[in-house]
C-alpha cells in the first residue's frame, strides 16, 4: 500500500492501494446507537425567572471520539394554575444549545431508552460522563454554562393562561436540513427567555430523541 501526502502536512495522507490504485477511505455511519430520553418537570412555580433551565441534557465532557445528533424534541406544556393575565405576548419556551459544566438541581435522569438494546450506554448517561435533568420546582443551577445567544427554536405559550390549557410541539431535526450536533461537554436545554407571569403554575414533558456517532473530521484544513 502507498501513501500519497497533500504537501501541506503530514497529517495530509492518503493511502492507495497497490493493485487497485482506489483510495482508502473510513465511511462513518451516522445512524447508530439511537436513544430516547422522556422526563416530567414538577409543577413549576409562578413567576419562573427569564432564562430559567428547566431541562439539560449533556453530553459527557469525556467523549471526545463520539457526537450526539439530535433528531426530535417534543414539548408537552400544561398550565396548572392560571396566570395573573391569562394571553401574554412573549411567554414561551426555547431549546438552546450551551457549553461548560453540567448542570444540578433538578431530578436527575439516571438513564435512557435504548433503541437498539445491542447498543452501549449513551455518552449523556450519568455513568457515561454525561449528565440529564430535569426541573421540579424551580430552574436547575447552570452555574459555569454558557448559552448560545440565539436559540434553535422556541415555543410560545402566549394563549395557555387559563387552567388546564395545554401546548404540544414536537421539533425534527432531520438530516436536511440537519440535525442538532452536540460535542463532547456541550448540552441541550429547554429555557424561558421571558420571565413567566404571575400566579401562573405549569409543567412540562419533554422527550428528545437522537443517535451517537464518530466524530472523524480532517485535521488539514481545505482552501
Amino acid at each position: 500500500m502507498a501513501n500519497i501526502q497533500d504537501g501541506r502536512a503530514t497529517a495530509g495522507l492518503a493511502a492507495v492501494e497497490n493493485v487497485t490504485k482506489a483510495l482508502r477511505y473510513t465511511q462513518v455511519p451516522r445512524t447508530i446507537r439511537t436513544y430516547t430520553m422522556s422526563a416530567t418537570t414538577g409543577t413549576i412555580a409562578a413567576a419562573l425567572a427569564a432564562n430559567s433551565t428547566v431541562l439539560a441534557l449533556r453530553m459527557s465532557p469525556s467523549a471526545a471520539a463520539l457526537q450526539a445528533f439530535i433528531t426530535r424534541v417534543r414539548l408537552m406544556y400544561t398550565t396548572i394554575v392560571a396566570y395573573t393575565t391569562p394571553v401574554t405576548a412573549g411567554r414561551r419556551l426555547g431549546l438552546y444549545r450551551g457549553a461548560g459544566a453540567a448542570a444540578s438541581g433538578g431530578t436527575a435522569v439516571a438513564d435512557f431508552t435504548q433503541k437498539d438494546a445491542s447498543a452501549p450506554a449513551s455518552q449523556c448517561a450519568a455513568g457515561q460522563g454525561g449528565d440529564a435533568r430535569i426541573a421540579t420546582t424551580l430552574g436547575l443551577t447552570v452555574t459555569g454554562i454558557t448559552y448560545e445567544t440565539q436559540p434553535i427554536v422556541e415555543a410560545p405559550l402566549v394563549h395557555v393562561g387559563a387552567a388546564g390549557a395545554f401546548a404540544d410541539y414536537t421539533f425534527e431535526f432531520d438530516m436536511l436540513p440537519h440535525p442538532i450536533v452536540l460535542s463532547a461537554g456541550q448540552l441541550l436545554a429547554v429555557r424561558n427567555p421571558a420571565a413567566m407571569d404571575a400566579a401562573g403554575t405549569w409543567t412540562l414533558t419533554a422527550i428528545v430523541e437522537w443517535h451517537e456517532a464518530l466524530a472523524l473530521s480532517s485535521t488539514t484544513a481545505d482552501s
